[in-house]
């Protein structure tokens, strides 16, 4: 049986004391800690290998992006309990919750439930959906112990990872199962998380390989809407395993899984009856599974390459349509090193997608069924051109049933200033390709009522989207700029400005307009057809610190700036483009008390999202951990504790309607043997 906490005062009560303790435990003195019991030291982080950039493993310090690592402490001390909530912390990235199962990611800009600029994999496995080239972050689970890290580029990555890696990547990567031998349990109950269990287990199965097995099943509680239950609760159940093979020639991992699930939301169903809005509720059902196997062979100490194949399902129930996705991929890459700073990398890609979807209310899409394929080769070359300075340059070279040949190359500078300074610089190219809907769909996305700035008639007009065979793909060309240094032992900073310049951007001509009269009454159907005749730019910069002030106290801070230049023609183009916020900021405190007991305050801001009339957010999260044996991990943690509830963001989708997040409190506790 789950705990909720119910009365309102005692809640209350209950926040602002997790919050004075925390604040006080800040300014107690200073513990002497054992070396041993702390997390990686900041000359050990620069120094950590990230492969997402490159395809290679290369130190945080030698990359020239701008990358962001999350790393296996940062999610012990996040208090986060779901990836989404984990990349928060990274600067430049935008996370807004719609409700309590859905959310709105994108890096630099151009946010929104179905941001389309992100490319986001799972040990290396895409997990965007072709139909919006989005992705869908309510089946984005994992046991939170499993993750190795999360490394986060802001900027293009095409010119290895192809179409939509535009204004970012997030590759979420698993440790193996040789590191996570033993048992793991973990179990939490709280108001909005109302309970979960999640189970780890790894052993060694052979002379050379290992075996993890795990299970997570969870209760998401409802949020709030027009001062009632939301109904938009959740219910999720998983389970999968990796095995690791290290062989002499070969080594090798397999990856699988299967989920099931059920969540609630609410819909707008828009029509000219009445007062024009019919809200309902729904239930979205889901299920998929993976299936992925990766092996590579070290040739000789110049020479290695690898292969991997996955595929991977989906199905959808919801309110506005149904759908089953099956996806095959197969990836070849060979590393060739010519001689010391001069290494080659290169490979080639072809994956197919099988879709069949029914359309529902507000939504049409004509074939219903279809097979898509993209196939790509990529060349990319790393020069030192001195011993400090190296140049790289490279370029994809994709197919997609959309639109064709698209080509996407980038050329960056690596200047090693010292062996703890170094500074980079970027030009890139990068695509992001038509979804399925923008080609053959429609979708209505608007109503203004008699008397709208868009509709001075005396009768409602209801605006469809509709897709279009000459949709083209969205470009960018990318310049950045970066500075990464560890300034002593104790002090990190990462530096990075960008200008992006945006083509062919998506926007929808001069609708169509049709009075139509129905036994209901009658309207003005809008229809505006996808074209790319959009174009501007953005600019900014990020910055991230961290700072070990003492053995025991840490503090991690960031802050992200962007502008953004469009000559919007109407209402509707800054709508479906416009979604960012001007100024974002974490800072986190990271301290530790005697008796292992762990104290960790989470401050983040987001500026308000002009278009959508959203103001400004301040939000805290207190996590209070205490580890009483090696074994036995409890945790007290609150989140959105400086609102009773609050809506972070609109979909632009009228018919997706948006809540109120509530506080919440949960105790998790986690075992190991």
């Amino acid at each position: 049986m789950w705990v909720k906490l119910q009365h309102p005062d005692l809640f209350s009560y209950l926040s602002r004391l997790l919050i004075v303790l925390c604040l006080v435990s800040g300014f107690v003195t200073t513990p002497v800690w054992s070396k041993g019991l702390m997390e990686m030291s900041l000359e050990e982080l620069m120094t950590l290998q990230v492969t997402s950039a490159a395809k290679v493993p290369t130190s945080l310090l030698k990359t020239s992006a701008a990358i962001y690592v999350i790393n296996q402490e940062d999610i012990r001390r996040s208090g986060a309990n779901s990836v989404p909530e984990l990349l928060k912390m990274v600067p430049g990235v935008n996370v807004a919750q719609l409700d309590s199962n859905r959310w709105a990611i994108s890096a630099r800009g151009f946010s929104g439930q179905f941001a389309n600029k992100l490319l986001v994999m799972i040990d290396g496995r895409s997990v965007y959906t072709p139909f919006f080239s989005g992705v869908l972050w309510d089946v984005q689970d994992l046991v939170l112990a499993e993750i190795d890290r999360i490394e986060v580029i802001r900027g293009p990555g095409a010119a290895l990872w192809g179409a939509n890696a535009v204004n970012g990547i997030i590759n979420i990567i698993t440790r193996s199962a040789e590191e996570t031998v033993g048992t793991e349990v973990t179990a939490w109950v709280g108001t909005e998380e109302r309970g979960g269990l999640s189970l780890m287990q790894s052993s060694r199965v052979g002379s050379n390989s290992y075996l993890r097995l795990t299970a997570k099943g969870f209760i998401r509680d409802d949020s709030q809407l027009n001062g009632a239950d939301a109904d938009d609760d959740m219910t999720m159940g998983r389970v999968g395993f990796r095995w690791d093979y290290t062989g002499q020639t070969w080594n090798g991992k397999t990856t699988g899984g299967f989920y099931q699930g059920q969540n609630g939301a609410n819909f707008d169903l828009v029509s000219h009856e009445g007062d024009y809005h019919h809200l309902f509720n729904d239930d979205t059902n889901m299920l998929g599974g993976h299936l992925l196997t990766s092996w590579s062979r070290q040739l000789n100490k110049k020479s290695s390459y690898s292969f991997q194949f996955y595929f991977d399902y989906s199905h959808r129930e919801e309110a506005l349509y149904d759908e089953d996705l099956l996806v095959l991929d197969t990836e070849f890459q060979h590393n060739y090193e010519f001689s010391p700073g001069h290494k080659l990398t290169w490979g080639g890609n072809i994956r197919t997608y099988f879709d069949d979807t029914t359309a529902h209310s507000h939504f049409f899409i004509d074939p219903a069924s279809d097979r898509y394929n993209l196939y790509s080769a990529f060349i990319q070359d790393d020069y030192a051109l001195l011993e400090n300075l190296t140049l790289t340059l490279g370029s994809k070279f994709e197919h997609n049933d959309f639109t064709g040949w698209e080509v996407q190359p980038n050329g960056r500078l690596l200047w090693e200033v010292s062996e703890t300074v170094s500074l980079w610089g970027a030009v890139s190219r990068a695509v992001r390709t038509p979804a399925r809907y923008e080609a053959t769909g429609q979708i209505v996305v608007a109503l203004y009522p008699p008397g709208h700035d868009l509709n001075p008639t005396p009768i409602p007009a209801i605006y469809n989207f509709r897709g279009s065979d000459d949709f083209k793909a969205e470009e960018l060309t990318a310049y950045e700029l970066g500075l990464r240094s560890l300034v002593d032992e104790k002090l990190s900073v990462d530096f990075s400005i960008f200008y992006n310049d945006y083509k062919k951007l998506r926007t929808g001509t001069d609708p169509e307009s049709t009075v139509i009269v129905d036994a209901l009454g009658a309207y003005i159907e809008l229809i505006g057809t996808a074209n790319n005749e959009l174009e501007g730019s953005t600019y900014g910069f990020e910055a991230a610190v961290e700072w070990q002030l003492t053995d025991a106290w840490k503090l991690l801070g960031s802050y992200s700036y962007m502008e953004m230049n469009f000559d919007f023609a109407g209402q509707l183009e800054a709508f479906l483009n416009s979604f960012y916020a001007r100024h974002q900021a974490s800072l986190q405190s990271r301290f530790n008390l005697p008796h292992n007991v762990e104290t960790d305050l989470w401050l983040t801001y987001t500026d308000e999202i002009a278009v959508q009339d959203q103001p400004e957010i301040w939000d805290l999260s207190i996590r209070f951990g205490w580890q009483p044996t090696p074994q036995w991990q409890l945790e007290l943690i609150g989140q959105n504790l400086l609102h009773d509830h609050k809506k972070q963001l609109t979909s632009e989708v009228i018919s997706m309607v948006s809540s109120e997040l509530e506080r919440g409190l949960f105790f998790r506790v986690n075992y190991k043997f």
